[in-house]
């Protein structure tokens, strides 16, 4: 491979520097209107009135920001679950083999371990079926087939997750600021790249005010663009640091021969409008101040707040030819000031897929917001005129009220009677203080003054008109759903819902929310994507030679401890897959959405939302709101079935009452059939006794009677002279 001369690299350098630059002052107006800044001149003529004045003025009140602030705090709510596959045909073809070597390997052991059961079961006289045993590996055979992870997949997933938690790579910080510079500017920059120390990853966010892309037109991917130039505001002290290693003796001496005088804390550059001094005495610097600065057109400001040097680092791709094929290489150089060149030469730390080893990309990496061949979308700039509006109809509102007076009388001079004071002040004064009690005075006498009964005060009304308020008010309402509309960021987003809402409108509103900001994370979720993928070819690079071992945190006070070998990450080719931020973010939503329909109807626990609404994730947000449901569900049935329980208590204890008033009844009868019977009773034996004591005096009269009669008998034998007769005989 033939190296360029230094010459060449110089000219590539300046040529890139040359066609590339140039002030971004759409850009910084995004960002500026983001950051709640506008040009103080931009509406000086509405504010002075003409010339007249006014009491108000037009103040930046947040429209844009909100929107923006949603998408991005709705998106940092989103979990990032990568799941590694590996792409290259070597890898996918090894994968296949060992997946078949680990399911043979699986379905023997198997088949011995049956083998085995079957005897012992034979031995004790069991009968053996084959029809459980195909199932039974049917099933092996399938769940492996399914769930088979290869050692490379392992091994990636490891390294990916240990970047992820990585606090020298902060990913969540950086993807926030890249979603952030995405929405307002419509690109979004940066650079994956070992660490100066070379044990580890680094990933630095590019400000898209200092990155000019050559851009290749059929891609939305940073990287596979032709040049790239990176400038970055510097000062002496910085540069010597970043880069005065690679710096020779004769570039640090330029340096500060070109640029004495200059430290950090040396004298500002003056801030001038429209070449009008600002009260301070303007400075020769860096190119006599004429220096595009970062955040101000050059035409109109000429500041900025340091003494800063501008470094531009350039890189691009050439193809060459070797041995019949076309190999592109990327080259890379860096300028200092104008004239200062270090480190021009072809890059190290080259990506290349082992599929297509000939083609490589720029280091320079993002992503574009738009579709091919058209300048990227700035969600902000969409909605710039909004924002202005906005503003306006604020500022005529307050203005009004500002400017309002009150209702009152117009009064000719020659009606207030003379006789209440000697000038006009003070006999107004009593007049005003006699109309206020009922009397209006009117003095005849005074010449030129007649007085009839259609003498009358003419009124006048400078009070607000609420008719013209309620209009501005609806202007400025149609303003915000206008700007919703731009965004797809609407009230049930926004502002949450309200009481009155059905949840079917809140379902409908997210959904057509979210149909506009799809667009938006889908972008984001290529980007996340790009990013992963990069920083894990950087990580092939960073731990070729002896692989890493680190530890992932899994949550609840878990870690796992791991070993990715280099044998396994570095020799492939990796493809990402993350799940669709849209849809998270969406049923996340309506989650939270329909929270305040579950405290209504009282069928969530209070602290379970609080844990719902701080979750990191869907699932966890699901679990914690299923599980507060079934809770409530459980305690709802255990209540139903006490309650039911109660109410067959009270049904028993009713029947038990029924019960015993039919048992009170009937012992009240009884009670007084006992009474009755004891009463003729007491009777019943009051005429035994008097029968009784009848039948004893006859008795006792038949006796007497009877011991009469024998006495007579007795008498009678002893009187006939009978022998026999000695008994009495009957």
């Amino acid at each position: 491979m033939k190296k360029k001369t230094e010459d060449e690299m110089v000219a590539c350098i300046n040529k890139a520097i040359t066609e590339l630059v140039y002030p971004k002052y759409k850009l910084q107006k995004a960002y500026n209107y983001y950051n709640g800044v506008r040009d103080a001149e931009q509406f000086r003529a509405l504010e002075e009135n003409f010339g007249l004045g006014n009491p108000t003025s037009i103040e930046f009140i947040p429209l844009i920001r909100k929107h923006i602030d949603a998408l991005i705090g709705e998106y940092l709510e989103t979990p990032i679950l990568p799941k590694i596959t590996c792409k290259d045909s070597d890898t996918i073809s090894n994968i296949a083999r060992e997946k078949q070597l680990k399911i043979v390997e699986e379905v023997f052991n198997y088949l011995k371990n049956h083998l085995n059961n079957s005897i012992l079961s034979f031995i004790d006289g069991k009968n053996i079926t084959d029809k459980a045993v195909d199932s039974q590996m049917k099933k092996l055979i399938e769940d492996l087939d399914k769930n088979y992870v290869s050692e490379y997949e392992i091994a990636a997933q490891n390294v990916i997750e240990y970047i992820m938690q990585s606090r020298n790579t902060d990913l969540m910080e950086n993807l926030k600021t890249l979603f952030k510079d995405l929405l307002i500017t419509g690109y979004a920059y940066y650079r994956v790249k070992p660490s100066p120390e070379g044990n580890n990853i680094s990933i630095e966010v590019l400000n898209p005010l200092n990155v000019f892309i050559d851009r290749n037109p059929e891609s939305i991917y940073i990287k596979n663009s032709y040049r790239a130039v990176v400038r970055k505001w510097l000062s002496k002290t910085q540069i010597l640091n970043m880069y005065g290693d690679i710096m020779t003796k004769e570039a640090v001496k330029e340096l500060e021969d070109l640029y004495e005088g200059v430290y950090d804390t040396s004298t500002y550059y003056i801030r001038s409008f429209n070449n009008s001094a600002t009260g301070y005495p303007s400075t020769d610097g860096i190119d006599a101040g004429q220096e595009i600065v970062p955040g101000f057109p050059a035409d109109e400001y000429r500041v900025t707040n340091y003494r800063l040097i501008p470094v531009y680092e350039v890189e691009w791709t050439e193809t060459r030819k070797e041995n019949g094929k076309f190999i592109m290489d990327r080259y890379e150089g860096i300028r200092i000031g104008e004239t200062i060149f270090v480190h021009s030469d072809i890059s190290d730390n080259v990506i290349r897929t082992k599929d297509n080893p000939s083609f490589c990309t720029l280091s320079t990496s993002g992503i574009y917001y738009s579709t091919r061949s058209a300048e990227a979308y700035s969600l902000v700039l969409a909605c710039a005129n909004l924002q202005d509006k906005y503003d306006i109809l604020h500022f005529y509102r307050d203005s009004i009220i500002a400017n309002s007076g009150t209702a009152g009388d117009w009064l000719d001079l020659s009606m207030l009677p003379t006789v209440l004071g000697a000038d006009v002040p003070e006999r107004l004064q009593k007049w005003i203080a006699y109309k206020k009690g009922g009397v209006a005075l009117v003095d005849t006498s005074q010449e030129g003054r007649a007085f009839n009964n259609n003498t009358s005060f003419a009124g006048f009304d400078d009070t607000v008109k609420t008719q013209t308020i309620q209009a501005i008010e609806l202007a400025i309402e149609r303003t915000e759903n206008t700007c919703s509309s731009i965004t797809g960021v609407f009230r049930e987003r926004l502002n949450g819902i309200e009481q009155h809402d059905a949840v079917s409108n809140v379902k409908v509103g997210i959904k057509n929310s979210f149909t506009v900001t799809k667009q938006y994370y889908q972008q984001m979720d290529l980007l996340t994507n790009e990013l992963l993928i990069d920083c894990l070819n950087i990580a092939k690079i960073v731990y070729k030679e002896n692989g890493l071992t680190g530890t992932i945190i899994l949550g609840d006070k878990r870690v796992r401890i791991f070993t990715a070998l280099p044998e396994y990450f570095t020799v492939t080719d990796f493809d990402i897959h993350i799940a669709s931020s849209t849809n998270v973010i969406q049923e996340m939503e309506l989650i939270k959405q329909l929270i305040p329909e579950f405290i209504k109807a009282g069928n969530i626990d209070p602290s379970a939302i609080i844990e719902a609404i701080t979750s990191r994730s869907l699932t966890e947000m699901k679990n914690k709101i299923t599980s507060s449901l079934n809770k409530q569900k459980e305690e709802a049935n255990v209540i139903g079935q006490l309650q039911q329980q109660v109410e067959q208590l009270n049904q028993e204890l009713q029947k038990s009452q029924n019960q015993l008033q039919q048992y009170q009844s009937k012992l009240e009868s009884l009670n007084e059939a006992k009474l009755q019977l004891e009463q003729q009773k007491v009777k019943s034996d009051s005429e035994i006794n008097w029968y009784k004591a009848k039948a004893d005096r006859k008795y006792k009269e038949g006796t007497i009677e009877n011991d009469s009669k024998r006495v007579e008998v007795e008498i009678a034998q002893m009187y006939d002279g009978n022998p026999n007769n000695n008994e009495v005989k009957y």
